[in-house]
């Protein structure tokens, strides 16, 4: 991956939706939680609730707090890194950082994250947390992380709200949070909101096109139901996001003279195809730009550039 995007000033929950449909084919209602989650954080009066990481995968989202992802054996940690290390999903990261609301908007800025790599750093940095704060609506009490407790209201302090974990070293939590933004901040560069999820939809084709490829590779023999075919379904994740446009431009990229999509008797899905005696040992066509990503490519280009505004000339005349 090259350089990382960074989107300022967007409607946060405007923008991670449309990043959102880009990826995630099933469970997109669990981007209803996220939308919750953000909202709470941008009315939230601490500063630290403010900062978010977000990632979309093939079969749902997660939105948790930057704090907690940093804070080891928390179920957010073990959230973050999970698909790093479990599957090989398609995960889409991203920082949040809520700026405020405006006209009913919540703004803010979002930070592309590299999901491997940054899962990889999350592990590496994350540091102890051996209490739990449980918080109630009249006060809180703290509590060893190790010790079971359940969400029964107490009798001084009243019903039970929420619970965060307590990092061992505060300051240390911080210092690595100032880093983490500091970095990323130097590091992405301004993006194009409109051109990053059509590049988005791109990718999506392609990594498709480069599975079916892979998969036809792969077989020894035709495995259609006649034996006269070699044959490789299509993923359900492509299938359910996908406009026709899409795979009309996967048929496009697929290498294959004897190429069909087609639905199989008796068997869910649908599947590429090619004749028995087509090349197998072939890469995918170079991928056709998508043309929404030109127009957003075109209008970047031909959007007029803002004139420096006259500075005033301060100087003396002589």
């Amino acid at each position: 991956m090259g350089k990382l995007n960074k989107f300022e000033n967007v409607d946060v929950t405007a923008s991670l939706e449309a990043i959102m449909k880009q990826n995630t084919a099933f469970y997109q209602s669990d981007f209803d939680i996220d939308k919750e989650i953000i909202k709470r954080a941008a009315e939230s009066p601490n500063a630290g609730d403010k900062r978010l990481l977000w990632f979309s995968r093939p079969s749902g989202t997660c939105c948790i707090k930057e704090r907690d992802a940093f804070l080891k054996d928390t179920r957010e940690h073990n959230t973050w890194k999970f698909y790093g290390e479990q599957t090989r999903d398609r995960v889409l990261a991203y920082a949040v950082e809520l700026t405020g609301i405006q006209d009913g908007k919540i703004t803010g800025n979002l930070y592309e994250l590299d999901y491997q790599q940054h899962y990889k750093h999350v592990t590496e940095q994350a540091l102890p947390a051996d209490n739990y704060m449980l918080i109630y609506e009249h006060g809180e009490r703290e509590q060893p992380a190790a010790r079971p407790f359940d969400a029964s209201p107490n009798p001084q302090l009243g019903k039970f709200e929420r619970f965060e974990a307590i990092p061992n070293d505060p300051e240390a939590l911080q210092s690595l949070l100032r880093e983490e933004r500091r970095s990323r901040e130097q590091s992405a560069v301004p993006g194009d909101l409109e051109t990053h999820t059509a590049a988005l939809r791109d990718g999506l084709i392609e990594t498709e096109a480069r599975r079916i490829v892979g998969k036809m590779k792969e077989l020894s023999d035709p495995n259609s139901p006649d034996k006269s075919h070699f044959m490789v379904e299509l993923s359900p994740y492509f299938t359910q996001i996908a406009t026709t446009k899409d795979t009309d431009r996967l048929f496009s990229m697929l290498p294959y003279k004897t190429l069909s999509f087609s639905q199989i008797k008796d068997r869910h899905g649908t599947y590429a195809l090619i004749g028995k005696d087509e090349n197998r040992d072939r890469q995918i066509r170079k991928p056709r730009p998508s043309v929404r990503a030109q127009l957003a490519q075109d209008k970047k280009r031909t959007a007029p550039k803002k004139t420096a505004a006259k500075k005033k000339d301060h100087g003396l005349e002589v």
